[in-house]
């Protein structure tokens, strides 16, 4: 018995200096990884009608920011729309929730559902056309009332750089 009380003591001690020590999880949540600026990559309305120009895509600008508020920049005539958003990466097709006033302004807010794929600087998003839409099942176009926007984060430039030219 003091036997197995002399090896417990030295063993069970540096087994618990040797056993290696959980790395920290280096994966960014989605909550924090989805803030910042992003610019429109692709836009696919599965061949659909309503796809806007080229020219007004390439002005507009999504910010997300801590807050779980949100704004959209450089829309038709320059405009801007400000909402909220909501996540929901626990489920198996990742979720998120637009709420934004109607851009004549008023104070009825709206709310649009979609899917979300966040992969480092690269954000899919999935969303019905118009607000009273179900949400998508699956983060595909269908070519009617379903696109799916492909965003890359606007890096920022460095005062430094900026000097330089």
């Amino acid at each position: 018995m003091r036997t197995l009380a002399l090896i417990t003591a030295l063993v069970v001690p540096a087994l618990l200096v040797a056993a290696p020590v959980p790395k920290e999880d280096k994966k960014v949540k989605d909550e924090d990884g989805i803030l910042g600026t992003w610019k429109i990559d692709k836009f696919d309305n599965g061949g659909g009608p309503g796809a806007p120009p080229q020219a007004e895509i390439d002005k507009i600008r999504f910010v997300f920011e801590k807050d779980g508020k949100f704004k959209i920049a450089g829309g038709p005539n320059g405009e801007e729309m400000i909402g909220s958003f909501k996540l929901d990466p626990a489920v198996k097709v990742k979720t998120l929730d637009l709420t934004m006033t109607p851009s004549g302004g008023g104070d009825k807010a709206e709310t649009m559902l979609g899917l979300y794929e966040l992969d480092g600087d690269t954000l899919k998003l999935c969303i019905g056309e118009g607000p009273k839409q179900p949400r998508p099942e699956e983060l595909k176009p269908d070519g009617k009332r379903v696109a799916v926007v492909t965003f890359t984060r606007v890096k920022e430039e460095k005062k430094d750089d900026k000097k330089d030219k």
